[in-house]
């Protein structure tokens, strides 16, 4: 009789390897960043703008109970409170930005081209400007060298804004993403970030809490302050508009609001309107209205963002002054929020470091 062989069974299974564990975790990471990189900066900009409107969303869930009616209705509003006037301002903006360009390169590339007679108008520095313009064209090989240059920037300016104008659809795929990012933030965000702070203390153990804690309120102070720099700003500069008796005050006003959301866009709208007044011949209003929109409407900026920015996290002026300028120029826009961010999050590391070495030790 053959003797029945028993079947094998399962093979053993054992712990696995950590190190492989870990390539395979790598390699899921990089593949995940990879698939979503193009759409990294919507999702940002959707867990941004959900961190610092979340206590309104909180405030609105008092009334409606339903989670996912709430997260709609918050999306939707940001949708026509915020996103479709920016893009109402931003298309015929970038449509007059353009036209400005090909008139300022047409000028430029115009030999016989003059200045416009209302410069020479100008008390004390119209003749000096007009005298030195004319010495800087007469003197061709600086002029010329000046001239590649800035023909060069300007069209290198006009085609990116071209092509943003014209690139409708991916505008259009990635407002979406934010739209959607947004809403499902505002429905899961507090268990996401549930997630992310397991990890951390898993990760990190306990003293990493302190620290990472300082992403929300940092990232509220920033966006806070930033809304309401912008609102004060256009509030000061439409009595500017106003007083001087600047054409379509009211226009120019929201248009200001909107730009002064991010660094120096509220002096792309006063100064063209203080060479108005200039063109005008009113050299006093241009003068008082120069004054008012630099000192004051510019000033305000320096009194809003430290007070909104530095109680969320105690920061220091110059650290929440290098987060904002470095983050723009380490990250663009959105720098401006991780900046200041990454520069909390080191300011409380530190914090800790240097108590844990000032702690005395057992007698």
């Amino acid at each position: 009789m053959r003797e029945v062989q028993p079947e094998p069974g399962p093979p053993a299974i054992g712990n696995g390897s950590p190190a492989v564990r870990a390539m395979l975790l790598l390699a899921l990471i990089g593949t995940a960043g990879f698939v979503l990189l193009p759409y990294i900066v919507p999702l940002l900009w959707a867990a941004i703008l959900a961190f610092a409107t979340y206590p309104l969303l909180s405030f609105l869930r008092r009334f409606i109970k339903r989670p996912v009616l709430s997260a709609l209705l918050m999306t939707i509003l940001f949708l026509l409170l915020v996103l479709a006037p920016l893009l109402s301002f931003a298309l015929p903006l970038a449509q007059e930005i353009l036209a400005e360009v090909a008139k300022l390169r047409s000028f430029l590339a115009n030999p016989g081209a003059t200045l416009p007679a209302w410069i020479e108008h100008i008390p004390f520095l119209g003749p000096r400007i007009e005298q030195g313009y004319q010495n800087f064209r007469a003197h061709t090989p600086s002029f010329s060298i000046f001239m590649d240059r800035l023909q060069s920037h300007l069209l290198t300016m006009g085609d990116r804004l071209f092509a943003i104008m014209t690139d409708a659809g991916k505008i259009a795929v990635k407002t979406l993403v934010l739209l959607l990012g947004l809403f499902s933030f505002y429905l899961r965000g507090p268990e996401l970030w549930g997630g992310i702070r397991t990890l951390l203390l898993k990760w990190g153990g306990p003293g990493v809490e302190e620290p990472f804690g300082q992403i929300a309120p940092v990232t509220r102070g920033v966006v806070y302050g930033m809304f309401f720099t912008a609102l004060a700003q256009a509030l000061l500069a439409g009595i500017g508009f106003e007083v001087a008796r600047v054409p379509d005050a009211l226009l120019l006003t929201f248009l200001l609001f909107f730009l002064a959301l991010f660094p120096m866009g509220a002096v792309a709208v006063w100064l063209p309107a203080s060479l108005v007044l200039l063109a005008e011949g009113r050299t006093l209003a241009f003068i008082l209205f120069l004054v008012w929109n630099a000192v004051i409407v510019g000033g305000i900026e320096n009194v809003i963002k430290p007070i909104f920015i530095g109680r969320s996290s105690e920061m220091p002026f110059i650290l929440i002054l290098l987060g904002v300028l470095g983050g723009l120029e380490a990250f663009g826009i959105i720098g401006l929020f991780i900046g200041p961010v990454i520069l909390a999050i080191l300011q409380k590391l530190w914090q800790q470091s240097t108590r844990q070495k000032e702690a005395p030790g057992p007698e």
